[in-house]
């Protein structure tokens, strides 16, 4: 089948704007972290309502930075959601801590209050808390619940979104970050944002730049770290992404409700269910009745770009090596197997998800 008959998972909205902006930071011969950054931190903190912001190299990084900022290390724990990609458990095992499991809601995707505070104990140096595929989590609640235990929000898949209490996403937490992979609607290529209060944030700078407490010669660097720096050259991307980013929520918010009533039609299937306001549909996210692999490999044999939602940390080895075993997580160990991800992307056609559910009501009969 050729590319063009082939309905990618995702596809990002680049183009002239964005090639204009860097070939901008080329020509000044200043391609390293610097004004472009600096510009991009305080357009990201405007359009979060003001909070203070540092930009890093990716979304994986913003969790590392954020998590070194609340001194998490040895004999520590750290609660995160079970159904996720890794980032936040793996900076935990870096920074010499354990990683703890809460299992997650099997409509939602996401830890929920009951949950989070049931592996929370006197070890426990801070909780991640995520809004998964741009669904809001019950973060107020969550933070009621675990009784002022420190909380990194992690809302990569939900800048411009809000949680229930109508905050904007990744502003609750201690701290909070940003992802802007190709799969976000807003990307550098790669990049990350922390947001959040003024001690802690002190900290993700000195850290994200060699542990560096002052300039010039001398005893300037106090602290350890490494670079985490975010390059000119991707934050100008990302000024020009985060322009965009009012139009691709309505858009993706479109396609997703458009999804959501076609599969209504389809028996033996769900879309990942939470609060529609504030939600900004990242991903489209499906659940079966059975094993998704099969299926998942129907549809891209037929040529629909579908992918793995997310994985079940309970199963990986890393987490059996370093994390609590006893945290048991039935409803992510489900999700994992029974979870898709659809093609999303502001550039898909009102056509091509007709195209995408009519091949998974097949590939289901099949």
């Amino acid at each position: 089948m050729s590319e063009k008959q082939f309905v990618p998972l995702a596809r990002p909205a680049v183009g002239s704007d964005e090639i204009d902006a860097l070939a901008r930071v080329i020509q000044s011969r200043h391609v390293a972290a610097g004004s472009e950054s600096a510009a991009f931190e305080r357009e990201v903190s405007e359009y979060i309502g003001g909070a203070p912001t540092l930009a890093v190299s990716s979304g994986g990084a913003a969790l590392f930075c954020a998590l070194a900022a609340m001194d998490v290390g040895p004999g520590d724990e750290v609660v995160v959601p079970a159904f996720t990609f890794p980032a936040a458990a793996q900076a935990v095992v870096l920074l010499g801590a354990t990683p703890v499991a809460a299992d997650v809601d099997m409509i939602t995707m996401a830890s929920t209050p009951e949950m989070t505070a049931r592996v929370c104990n006197s070890k426990t140096k801070a909780v991640v808390v995520i809004h998964p595929f741009g669904v809001s989590a019950d973060i107020e609640l969550i933070a009621d619940a675990v009784g002022g235990i420190p909380i990194i929000e992690d809302a990569a898949c939900s800048l411009g979104g809000f949680t229930p209490k109508g905050n904007p996403s990744g502003t609750v937490g201690t701290l909070g970050i940003y992802s802007f992979h190709p799969r976000k609607l807003v990307t550098a290529g790669e990049g990350g944002v922390v947001t959040g209060r003024p001690e802690q944030m002190n900290k993700v700078r000195v850290f994200r730049d060699y542990g560096r407490t002052g300039s010039g010669p001398g005893d300037i660097f106090t602290e350890v770290g490494l670079n985490f720096r975010l390059s000119d050259l991707l934050a100008s991307v990302g000024r020009v992404q985060l322009k965009k980013l009012g139009d691709a929520i309505q858009r993706h918010a479109h396609l997703g409700q458009l999804y959501t009533r076609l599969l209504a039609d389809v028996p033996g299937v769900y879309v990942q269910g939470g609060p529609l306001a504030g939600r900004v549909w990242q991903s489209l996210i499906v659940v079966l009745e059975g094993d998704a692999a099969p299926i998942r490999q129907r549809l891209i044999d037929g040529g629909i770009g579908v992918g793995l939602a997310a994985h079940a940390l309970t199963e990986q080895t890393f987490y059996k090596r370093f994390g609590a075993s006893w945290a048991k997580c039935p409803n992510s160990e489900r999700l994992a197997r029974t979870t898709l991800a659809m093609p999303l992307f502001s550039e898909l056609s009102e056509s091509d998800v007709e195209m995408a559910v009519t091949a998974l009501s097949k590939a289901l009969g099949g």
